[in-house]
């Protein structure tokens, strides 16, 4: 293959990134995103604006019951319906639940999230954490001038913890470790206002933000940290991953696209396996690249494809957007023999099973292959595969 091709590819691998920005809209539409209110959620919404907090938090619940019995899958909840009944929820002081939900509706991707959780963890006291996580959200429309005059009249200071400190931090951290982050955020704050000199409640805490995309206050922890060890030695383990952390902070301060782009979690690794069949053509298929916590991902595809008593290979690169379980996407690939290339592009549409973990998912697309010569003709395929997603900290630490 001629190295001007190459040169595309790496172009148009990262111009697809800008799918992101418009994909959102379309996403709506798939999964009915638009004027896709429950009665129940409506009610609910006119309840919580008129105060009504104990009615609010029934007909919240009704609607998520509703949610869960309507849909093929449980996880196929609205995350903004959920982020909403956790605020609710929060508003009636039933914090443990309230917590529960507002990290179930990030793992499913909710948009306003980091707005819901500021309003919570203000609700429960913790105004440092409110105003970080707060920093750039932005309140949603139907609730923006309420939440101030509810917060007024509803914040309490409550401890959730009633274990040992170790025990505490031990599972502050197995909360992080499980995308379960608000909930880790307020054993790490509660920790961090009882032993404000411990230096590990520090170092352990700037990874949760870490991992929310907050780099330059987790950077602010992690100094803190370093700050409280007696021994030199015993910080230099620290200071270089702060030195790394502090220049992703001023870079991402310098592209700020780049967090509306990639979510708010640090993008993982993916990688796909999968078979597909076509008319007359059976592939093995595999795909490397980046998966953002917005399910948001760009790869680099190759393949091996036999057809009319002949191999070929296949190279190309992809973007894919998912919402709940539906999934779209768009490429451009070149199948190759020894003696010819054909360009095609190649958009798709399919469905994006993710496990519990988020760890993988079982993928199932069609996809189309649309020549870009001419004498081309069209073909379409069937794919069925399984994609593994890593950690890259826990790769590269």
């Amino acid at each position: 293959m001629k190295y001007k091709h190459i040169i595309i590819y790496i172009y148009i691998f990262f111009s697809l990134f800008s799918l992101n920005m418009s994909a959102q809209s379309i996403g709506k539409l798939l999964t009915g995103g638009v004027n896709n209110k429950s009665g129940e959620w409506n009610d609910a919404r006119v309840s919580l604006k008129q105060g009504n907090i104990s009615d609010a938090l029934v007909q919240y619940s009704k609607a998520v019951e509703s949610a869960k019995d309507s849909r093929n899958s449980g996880k196929g909840v609205s995350s903004d319906l959920l982020a909403e009944y956790a605020y609710t929820l929060a508003l009636h002081h039933d914090f443990d639940a309230s917590l529960l939900n507002i990290d179930r509706a990030y793992n499913l991707g909710c948009k306003n999230y980091e707005f819901y959780a500021s309003q919570i963890l203000e609700l429960m006291g913790h105004d440092e954490a409110s105003i970080e996580m707060r920093k750039d959200a932005k309140a949603p429309d139907w609730i923006n001038g309420i939440y101030q005059k509810q917060i007024s009249e509803h914040q309490t200071k409550v401890t959730m913890s009633v274990d040992n400190p170790e025990t505490t931090l031990k599972n502050a951290n197995k909360l992080g470790a499980n995308g379960q982050y608000t909930q880790s955020i307020v054993l790490f704050e509660e920790l961090k206002n009882a032993y404000p000199k411990v230096n590990i409640v520090y170092i352990d805490y700037s990874t949760v933000w870490e991992t929310l995309g907050h780099l330059s206050y987790a950077a602010k922890l992690l100094k803190q940290g370093i700050d409280k060890i007696e021994e030199e030695e015993d910080k230099e383990a620290f200071s270089k991953h702060l030195s790394e952390l502090t220049q992703s902070a001023s870079m991402i301060e310098k592209m700020p696209f780049a967090k509306k782009l990639l979510g708010v979690g640090i993008p993982k690794m993916m990688i796909y396996v999968g078979a597909s069949a076509a008319k007359d053509t059976y592939s093995l298929n595999s795909r490397m690249g980046i998966y953002t916590s917005n399910k948001f991902s760009a790869s680099l595809n190759l393949g091996l494809n036999y057809g009319n008593e002949q191999f070929s290979g296949s190279i190309g690169i992809s973007a894919y957007k998912a919402w709940g379980i539906f999934m779209c996407g768009i490429g451009l690939n070149d199948q190759f023999t020894e003696d010819n290339n054909i360009f095609s592009l190649a958009p798709s549409v399919g469905l994006t099973f993710l496990n519990k973990s988020q760890t993988s998912s079982f993928d199932i697309t069609i996809s189309s292959y649309i020549p870009l010569t001419s004498d081309g003709k069209v073909t379409y395929n069937f794919s069925i595969g399984k994609t593994i997603y890593f950690d890259l900290n826990s790769i590269f630490k």
